[in-house]
């Protein structure tokens, strides 16, 4: 059970994509802060089958290519993808006029409206319009860039909850059924909610999270889970509030400062993110969260 930084970290951000798309001249994301024109095209994200492999290349030109390889003729990310790539000779007016005539209740039409918004310097409508995008797909693939979009301050992608030592182990149909057979049981709860987790599925993770809390509400691990799996990056405090008290009330903090940690690496704040893990790592070097904590420091180191 013991992870990697990239299993970690790396599942988390996995759908991020990255509107931080190199080559062909697109712009870093990280522009998406300021208001006015940014040169380049905006980022080509499309959630495409088997996603994107070092064959595949990176830019816009090889996701578009990679959609056309992949996708049957007609598909709407194919002719997002085309719009998208067109913007540098089209403008943003008529990319932007292009998309809008597409079919508007798919996120990945919204989310590139936001995005050619944000690169022609329009950036009180981009907002609005991946705001919407992150409602309307929380957790999915185009809602996660969206969410990234809005909030280049944090990390990509969210973290994920780490059950302690003893958590039985299982696919998601296993613990499914574990938890039928034993539905007072948090600790198999918390194996579902890592398990969906781990396959990207945060809403189911997260709606296990809360029936452990609701079968063991003063258990520490339980609350954990609900706070570390439902982060939210416009409102970060929330989780915070929960960590915090945690770490003087649990009579073993070593799991609540392990994710606090976690936390503060999210936003940025890796100085206070070791000193979380250090402390870990002093205190309990043999428990997972020890190991890991000591794998992620030499990763950030």
């Amino acid at each position: 059970m013991l992870l990697t930084l990239a299993a970690v970290i790396g599942v988390a951000a996995a759908a991020a994509v990255a509107v931080s798309a190199r080559g062909g001249g697109d712009q870093p994301a990280a522009a998406a802060a300021t208001c006015r024109a940014l040169s380049g095209r905006p980022p080509l994200a499309l959630d495409l089958p088997g996603g994107l492999s070092a064959q595949d290349g990176q830019g816009n030109d090889a996701v578009l290519r990679a959609a056309e390889r992949r996708l049957p003729a007609g598909d709407v990310r194919i002719s997002v993808g085309r719009l998208v790539n067109a913007y540098g000779t089209a403008g943003a007016a008529a990319t932007l006029r292009g998309l809008q005539g597409l079919d508007q209740s798919q996120p990945v039409v919204r989310l590139h409206e936001g995005l050619v918004q944000l690169w022609a310097g329009d950036c009180v409508a981009a907002e609005k319009t991946l705001q919407q995008v992150r409602s309307s797909d929380l957790y999915g693939y185009y809602g996660t860039v969206a969410d990234n979009t809005l909030h280049t301050d944090q990390r990509p992608g969210l973290p994920i909850y780490i059950p302690p030592d003893g958590t039985p182990p299982g696919t998601v149909s296993q613990l499914q059924a574990l938890v039928r057979k034993h539905p007072k049981d948090s600790s198999a709860w918390l194996g579902l909610a890592y398990a969906q987790e781990r396959l990207g599925r945060r809403r189911e993770a997260l709606a296990a999270a809360k029936q452990a809390e609701a079968v063991d509400p003063t258990g520490v691990s339980p609350r954990v889970a609900v706070a570390v799996i439902g982060y939210d990056k416009a409102n970060p405090t929330a989780s915070f509030a929960v960590l915090g008290p945690l770490t003087a009330q649990a009579s073993d903090p070593t799991e609540v400062l392990f994710h606090l940690g976690l936390l503060l690496y999210w936003r940025k704040q890796d100085t206070d993110a070791v000193a979380q893990w250090r402390q870990v790592v002093s205190e309990s070097p043999g428990s997972i969260y020890g190991r890991i904590a000591a794998q992620l420091m030499r990763q950030i180191s």
